[in-house]
């Protein structure tokens, strides 16, 4: 009895060094590969074991909450597919990772959110190639502007101008569709504003905007 109860032991022990194995031989890019690859400068509150830790509690069916650098709680959100996976790093932070088909490889893109009631949530955004080394992101994407998120259609220059001025400075959150090429683009910081000044940008505000993934770039749909 005591040899089986070694042997399963043991059994479960190499369970995150052999998933660790799996990662570090496989050529295709997957979400759950992206996120075990990332760069630890890119999010070093989690360390690879720690990652691996989350990654098979989920697969068993737990969400198990894997303490990070900063003494905090962090784990999984579902839904965690092939392609996408997102992290809750801290209760102010999420990081989210689509792997999308590029040329005749995969592409990782990554958000990085933060914010929270009391701050206008803001992402940072960047691409990966297969081996997990960083892009240009200019390549792939031309960030929404301030002006993205207004129609101005019939508004002189200097209404216009003036509508811009009282969002000085712009907040945008993204957010990856865990089921298709998709990227939305929301305007936070109205979300700050007060009534007044809110209240004069609403009419001409679309505070949503959608990217499509095109296979070698991201473009706002019109």
């Amino acid at each position: 009895m005591k040899r089986i109860i070694l042997y399963i032991l043991c059994i479960i022990a190499l369970v995150p060094s052999a998933m660790a194995r799996e990662i570090e031989t496989t050529d295709t890019l997957t979400a759950s590969v992206a996120l075990v690859r990332m760069p630890a400068q890119t999010l070093d509150l989690l360390t690879t074991s720690m990652r691996l830790d989350l990654l098979d509690y989920y697969r068993a069916d737990s969400i198990y909450r894997v303490p990070n650098a900063m003494e905090g709680l962090s784990y999984l959100h579902r839904p965690l597919t092939r392609d996408y996976v997102k992290v809750q790093v801290t209760p102010v932070t999420t990081l989210t990772i689509r792997v999308l088909p590029y040329r005749k490889s995969q592409i990782a893109v990554t958000c990085y959110t933060i914010g929270d009631s009391l701050q206008a949530a803001d992402t940072d955004i960047r691409f990966y190639d297969s081996n997990m080394q960083e892009l240009k992101r200019d390549k792939f994407i031309k960030l929404a502007s301030t002006e993205d998120f207004f129609d101005f259609k019939d508004v002189d220059h200097k209404t216009r101008k003036e509508l811009l001025a009282l969002v000085p400075f712009p907040t945008v959150k993204y957010t990856l569709n865990p089921n298709n090429g998709e990227l939305h683009a929301r305007l936070t910081s109205g979300e700050f504003l007060g009534k007044e000044t809110l209240d004069k940008i609403t009419p001409y505000l679309r505070r949503d905007r959608v990217y499509v993934w095109t296979g070698s770039k991201f473009e706002i749909k019109k």
